[in-house]
């Protein structure tokens, strides 16, 4: 209807356009606006699925469905029909899948880690003033974010069950052969982990992307002051007779490295901001530095290892191997391990029944995870940074928000 009354428009002016078909213009004023959530869409079913006969009920859904919704509904919009049945499916199918995973775990006598899931809640908190509207702007609640963290615990620990994740000393001489070219140097490297305290609240994205406002320089000091104070502190506990430097920076540090215990990787002094390299290259294996500010915060480092010039020896790069090899099988197993419990529990998703199929048609392909590439072919951020993690220090507290 929309065409035919731009196309009258444009009859009316320029004579020489062909008349148009009739339209029926009487129904144009009653013609709505396209506003009401979830418009063209079927009424939300109760259950939305059911799993081996028991039902998910539609208020576990809403519980998810209602944040979604309401990220628009606070910018003065009405989410789009697109979306809002991106978020029906995708909703729908992770509480699908969460509880197969229960059931599954169930009937293997398996309990979720505990102690992996409150490091994994603690280690997303750091860094987070407001946890209540990170909460709000991710469109998710404290449960269901737990029962993500749950769902992938406990797929990992199926898979550890059944042996999928262990990396045998063949597969990291081959692997080794394969990535030592990109590890020679002609200058020196260093193995180094690292506590990050932010000075201040990290950036979190803004509802449409406008720039926060600056703040005053008496925050700007008062900041400063609270994490000079902070890694003070941090650098006392650091270097206190048998304290455990990688439980530090797990439990204090902010970024990508944090949930490694602050593992920077290896890397030549080139890598690093000057601040931070004039301070790490001048320790020794075993110290720790007192705290060093950058324009990310302030740092407290501990070298690991020191190496000269050359090939990397396999004993350097042995751990960071098996990590990217046990990831790389961490990705295939979960796939697969999706498949098969598909496969074996009986479920009927009601909302996928009633959506139907995507009047869009089917989705793009995917982006491929560098960590999901086939076995042989060199991991990006191996081959792209000779400085094996060495970016991360750069690049980490600019993106670490812990989501």
């Amino acid at each position: 209807m929309s065409l035919g009354l731009c196309l009258a428009l444009a009859v009316g002016c320029s004579p020489s356009t062909p008349t148009p078909q009739k339209t029926d213009e009487k129904a144009a004023p009653e013609q709505p606006a396209k506003a009401a959530t979830g418009e063209g869409l079927p009424a939300l079913p109760d259950p939305i699925a059911t799993v081996n006969e028991v039902a998910i009920p539609l208020a576990q859904f809403k519980d998810i469905y209602d944040l979604k919704v309401k990220k628009y509904t606070d910018r003065g919009r009405e989410i789009p029909p697109s979306a809002d049945r991106r978020y029906r499916k995708s909703i729908t199918e992770r509480l699908v899948y969460n509880e197969i995973l229960r059931q599954e775990a169930k009937a293997r006598g398996i309990e979720v880690d505990a102690a992996k899931l409150g490091e994994r809640e603690t280690q997303q908190k750091q860094g987070i003033k407001d946890w209540d509207k990170h909460l709000q702007r991710r469109g998710e609640t404290e449960q269901s974010l737990r029962d993500m963290y749950i769902a992938e615990i406990l797929e990992q620990q199926f898979l550890e069950k059944d042996g999928k994740l262990a990396v045998t000393d063949a597969e990291v001489d081959e692997e080794y052969e394969k990535i030592k070219p990109n590890y020679k140097s002609e200058g020196e490297r260093i193995h180094a982990s690292h506590i990050l305290i932010p000075i201040g609240p990290q950036e979190q994205p803004t509802p449409m992307g406008e720039k926060p406002p600056e703040p005053s320089q008496e925050d700007k000091d008062k900041w400063r002051k609270e994490a000079v104070a902070k890694a003070d502190e941090l650098y006392k506990k650091a270097t206190a007779p048998g304290a455990d430097f990688a439980q530090l920076a797990k439990e204090n540090s902010v970024g990508p490295s944090a949930d490694k215990g602050g593992d920077l990787g290896i890397f030549t002094k080139d890598r690093m901001v000057e601040e931070f390299s004039v301070a790490a290259f001048k320790l020794k294996p075993g110290e720790i530095s007192k705290p060093v500010e950058t324009k990310f915060g302030i740092h407290i480092i501990k070298i690991l290892a020191k190496y000269p010039p050359g090939d990397l020896p396999k004993e350097a790069l042995a751990d960071q191997i098996k990590e990217r090899l046990s990831q790389r099988k961490l990705h295939q197993g979960r796939r697969e391990l999706k498949d098969a419990l598909l496969a074996k529990y009986k479920v009927k998703n009601t909302m996928e029944e009633l959506l139907g199929p995507d009047p869009r048609g089917p989705k793009r392909p995917p982006v491929v995870n560098p960590a999901e590439m086939p076995a042989g072919h060199p991991p990006v951020d191996l081959k792209a940074k000779a400085a094996g993690h060495a970016d991360d220090a750069k690049a980490e507290p600019e993106g670490g928000d812990g989501d």
